[in-house]
């Protein structure tokens, strides 16, 4: 006789095992796998306790996007603050957005209007914050700062989303693609 036995979790486990689940969906079927019951079953709970923790598919999106950015800027700051080179730190970057559909993730939101993740709520606004103090007191301007913020995160996010058709019809060979960051690196050094 097979017995399901119903497992008891804190309300921070099932948000961090529905996130978990979550995350695992989108990046091995994209957006496709990113909903309520296709997450309840592979995390192994029902869907209604998926409904209770986030309310609707969006929401669990938005909550999933918003976990993937924080620990992303979390490691550029950390990064930053470390004297990474900043070829390394962006290569990081562009590496993450591109994998696991972050970056896929993120336009789906800002395309949908559903992208509270940059609005200034939650902690993602003061990683951006951060971001941008850690250039300022590398000796840049402020204003500068920003739009080098601006720059980087553009350009980051159109490769997670089209780079690889993109690079294809400009010509691009995969070596140089791969050379982008440290390309884009250099040329900011250059505007400061």
């Amino acid at each position: 006789m097979n017995v399901n036995k119903r497992v008891r979790r804190t309300p921070d486990e099932a948000k961090h095992l529905i996130l978990k689940t979550a995350a695992s969906r989108l990046s091995e079927f994209g957006l496709e796998g990113l909903n309520i019951s296709g997450v309840s079953k592979a995390a192994g709970m029902s869907h209604a306790t998926v409904i209770h923790h986030f309310g609707s598919t969006a929401a669990m999106r938005q909550a999933l996007l918003q976990q993937m950015t924080e620990a992303l800027l979390s490691d550029v700051v950390l990064a930053l603050n470390k004297d990474v080179p900043p070829d390394q730190v962006l290569n990081g970057l562009f590496k993450t957005l591109s994998q696991d559909g972050h970056g896929r993730l993120l336009s789906w939101l800002a395309l949908d209007h559903n992208l509270e993740v940059a609005s200034g709520e939650g902690n993602t606004a003061g990683l951006f914050k951060n971001i941008i103090d850690a250039i300022t007191d590398a000796g840049g301007d402020r204003t500068d700062a920003k739009f080098q913020v601006l720059l980087v995160a553009t350009a980051a996010m159109g490769l997670s989303i089209c780079g690889g058709p993109l690079s294809s019809l400009i010509g691009l060979s995969d070596e140089e693609s791969a050379a982008f960051p440290r390309w884009l690196a250099e040329h900011l050094e250059t505007l400061k």
